[in-house]
């Protein structure tokens, strides 16, 4: 009895806690968003002027379906000097064969083969070996830029101290519920949440799907890192502890080919889980950084991607308790205002980048199914930090499906 009694009295108070610390977290993102965006629009990025040369690194692994299309949208960028480094990664399929035609058929492109599979990481650094920009910008083998995004992804770092920049990156196959639920994913939660660890200075990923960064701050840093399955936020954070400087440029937008079946997002979502876990633990000692990384970036990571799923478990036999004892009716109100809250947030957060605000009346079923598919990630995700074992590449089959959703044409040029 002592116990039970003692156990139960701590509910409240740890629901209290739980809801005040998510309370003043998404607090802190709105303020921030609103600051980062208004700044934006007071002071443009520049645009103009000669840019130095980009060299723009495409990793691929069993790419055939997609590359070309990605090669396509990258010769129609408006960028003043470029290089296009294909490298193949020991794939199975004709994507070396591919990226052989592609780079006999245009000048600036190259052809770089590997003779075995070496990972993601080891295929980006191949490319930075033999780069010869001043700007290193890598791209998705699945993934197309807008004609604009690869000279406003590069513009910022003309800034000084501007060392790398992230890119606003889209779901651009919606062709189905799913591909939509990740469409709202991308726009509420990572833009979002990107423009106000802008404002914050702590961008804690760069999305490798498209981003910039200057040649020696990359050299700087040695380059990606095979520590985990997440290279893109690895080298990030990585960058933040040596003290350089990213932004994110919201008007340097590219479109990816999101799964469009459930297995395969949870292999992608699994995937990214584990090497999040892998990044919080290779980088703990940041945790004890008397810098924004230090009280903020650390921190949100483990809340997003650890925290969000021990707690929310520990705080059901209190949401047990309430609901119990102000009956069902007030319940189905609660949740109702929930909905509304967030169908709001996604109405601002599509408002801002220019979003299809049809896809907004999908945010009700998706919050009450996506958090139990990230539990179910989050879970088999501990299961494999802890066993260990190999870093594949794990992206999911291809299907070609940007053109398919109108982003793209024959010609590989975004409409």
């Amino acid at each position: 009895m002592p116990f039970g009694f003692g156990l139960g009295a701590l509910w409240g108070p740890l629901l209290a806690a739980i809801s005040t610390l998510v309370t003043l977290r998404l607090g802190i993102l709105l303020v921030a968003a609103a600051v980062e965006l208004g700044r934006r629009r007071r002071v443009p990025l520049p645009l103009d002027g000669d840019l130095p040369r980009a060299s723009v690194i495409v990793p691929a692994f069993n790419e055939e379906r997609v590359l070309e299309g990605t090669v396509a949208s990258l010769l129609a960028c408006d960028h003043p000097d470029l290089e296009i480094l294909l490298v193949d990664d020991g794939s199975t399929d004709g994507t070396a064969a591919l990226a052989r035609a592609l780079a006999a058929r245009h000048p600036n492109v190259r052809a770089l083969v590997q003779p075995q599979n070496g990972g993601k990481s080891a295929a980006l650094n191949a490319g930075i070996a033999v780069a010869t920009g001043a700007h290193v910008v890598t791209v998705d083998a699945d993934t197309l830029l807008h004609p604009t995004a690869l000279r406003r992804l590069c513009a910022p770092l003309l800034l000084p101290g501007v060392d790398a920049v992230a890119s606003n990156v889209k779901v651009g196959n919606r062709l189905r519920w799913l591909n939509i639920w990740q469409s709202l994913e991308y726009v509420v939660g990572l833009n979002l949440h990107r423009r106000a660890q802008a404002a914050l200075g702590c961008i804690t990923t760069i999305p490798g799907a498209a981003c910039a960064f200057r040649a020696d701050a990359l050299a700087a840093v040695g380059g990606f890192s095979s520590d985990t399955v997440v290279e893109d936020t690895d080298l990030t954070l990585t960058l933040l502890e040596a003290g350089k400087r990213v932004v994110f440029q919201p008007a340097a937008v590219a479109y990816t080919e999101s799964p469009d079946t459930v297995a395969g997002l949870f292999r992608q979502r699994t995937r990214w889980a584990r090497g999040y876990l892998q990044c919080l633990w290779k980088h703990r000692r940041s945790f004890f950084r008397r810098d924004v990384l230090g009280w903020f970036g650390m921190p949100d990571l483990l809340f997003v991607n650890v925290l969000v799923y021990v707690l929310v478990p520990l705080s059901l036999p209190a949401l047990l308790s309430i609901f119990t004892s102000v009956g069902w009716s007030a319940v189905v109100g609660g949740l109702a205002g929930l909905f509304v809250v967030e169908v709001a947030l996604a109405a601002g957060a599509y408002l801002v980048d220019g979003e299809d605000l049809r896809e907004v009346v999908h945010v009700p079923a998706r919050q009450l199914l996506w958090p139990w598919f990230l539990l179910g990630v989050f879970v088999v995700a501990v299961w494999r930090f802890v066993v260990g074992g190999a870093q594949a590449w794990g992206q999911p089959a291809r299907r070609g499906s940007l053109a398919d959703a109108g982003k793209v044409g024959k010609t590989g040029v975004l409409r």
